[in-house]
């Protein structure tokens, strides 16, 4: 039995399917950076505080 498929198996879209996975999992890694940079710089500044 052959199964249809829905998709084209040329290398181009295999290079642009995974240029999009890896840009996607670097812009999610990004966000979580900017978002774990934000908190520590948040508790370095509130440190200075409690210290003056």
């Amino acid at each position: 039995m052959e199964y249809a498929v829905c998709y084209d198996h040329s290398g181009i879209q295999l290079a642009w399917s995974i240029f999009v996975d890896i840009t996607a999992f670097f812009l999610i890694m990004a966000a979580f950076a900017a978002a774990r940079l934000i908190t520590i710089s948040r508790a370095d500044s509130a440190a200075q505080l409690q210290a003056a």
